[in-house]
């Protein structure tokens, strides 16, 4: 008689379902979706309309009023004016007017020279040329140099002996002398000092 083989079921292996598996409910289509309660469009207007009220609003009280009718109105006037001429130096001029002109005046003196970049000018306070009967406003190194790349000091400055030249007043003009005497410019630098120096 034959013996029936049997073949070991392995444990490990997955047994098929005869049913079906249902998909989760999340998984399901939604047939209902969530109508807006406005559109975009209506949103927009209506934030568009908020901002123009909270400007009106802001612009209305007084202080604001007023920073309105002397900083910015005033700017978009000068923008409107300039930007029909866009030559650097006739802007820089209408900017910073008798500053700037002072300035490129007495460095056009030593560019003509040659000796621009060499030089270290000791200027005179503002109260010096007032004194003369000469309307010059005197601007300080830092913005002199930005002006034209002249190197300038002011005469209560510690360093004002290391200057190689200065400027005085004579005659109702501007004067040019280089240092050649030491004393001299210590002379000079004692005068401007009985002056205000002032921004």
């Amino acid at each position: 008689m034959k013996k029936k083989k049997t073949v070991p079921r392995d444990r490990g292996a997955a047994q098929s379902s005869p049913k079906p598996v249902a998909p989760s409910p999340a998984a399901a289509p939604s047939g209902k979706q969530a109508s807006p309660a406005t559109t975009t469009g209506f949103k927009s207007f209506i934030l568009f309309v908020a901002a123009i009220i909270s400007l009106l609003i802001f612009f209305g009280l007084e202080p604001n009023k007023l920073w309105l009718n002397q900083r910015i109105i005033p700017y978009w006037d000068d923008f409107k004016e300039q930007k029909l001429n866009l030559d650097l130096e006739e802007r820089k001029l209408a900017r910073y007017q008798t500053d700037y002109l002072f300035a490129k005046n007495v460095t056009g003196f030593f560019e003509k020279r040659g000796s621009a970049g060499k030089v270290l000018v000791l200027l005179p306070p503002t109260d010096y040329f007032k004194a003369h009967n000469l309307d010059i406003h005197v601007p300080e190194p830092a913005v002199f140099y930005y002006f034209t790349g002249l190197k300038t000091i002011w005469p209560n400055s510690a360093e004002a002996s290391k200057a190689n030249w200065f400027i005085s007043v004579k005659n109702g003009g501007l004067v040019f002398d280089s240092v050649s005497n030491k004393q001299i410019l210590l002379d000079t630098i004692a005068a401007f000092n009985k002056f205000k120096t002032s921004l």
